[in-house]
């Protein structure tokens, strides 16, 4: 009787011989659905009270900084840290912890400033989230 069965069965189970996890390998086993989280913070951001009319007369300089890839995770951190200003909103807060995780690694460090959020004010808040969640839209559909 050949020994070539048993010896392939000890290699294949043996931990030394086995594949290391790869860099694509997840670290956390959640799956979110980017498209419907993005969805989902856009329709509690339409609930009253309803902004001014003003309210899609964003200036191009925000524009550009909530457009910058490489703005992408700063800009979110300041519309969590933001959103701990605002009342009624733990529904919008807690969408935005799973945000990063539809969030592309940067590939270059930021050279500015992320957005500013005035402290407080409801409709600076959605207007600029708003437009930001529109831009992942663009840059990552899923």
């Amino acid at each position: 009787m050949s020994h070539l069965p048993i010896l392939l069965l000890l290699l294949l189970v043996s931990p030394g011989l086995q594949a290391a996890p790869t860099q694509a390998t997840p670290l956390k086993t959640t799956q979110v659905n980017c498209s419907n989280l993005r969805e989902e913070i856009v329709t509690l951001l339409n609930q009253p009270p309803l902004p001014s009319s003003n309210f899609n007369n964003l200036n191009r300089e925000d524009q550009r900084i909530l457009m910058k890839p490489n703005l992408r995770r700063p800009n979110l951190e300041v519309f969590q840290k933001a959103i701990k200003s605002l009342q009624n909103a733990t529904a919008i807060e807690s969408n935005l912890k799973d945000l990063p995780l539809c969030l592309p690694l940067a590939t270059d460090a930021p050279t500015q400033h992320p957005i500013h959020i005035k402290d407080g004010d409801w409709n600076d808040f959605r207007m600029k989230l708003k437009f930001y969640l529109k831009t992942l839209e663009i840059k990552q559909p899923q």
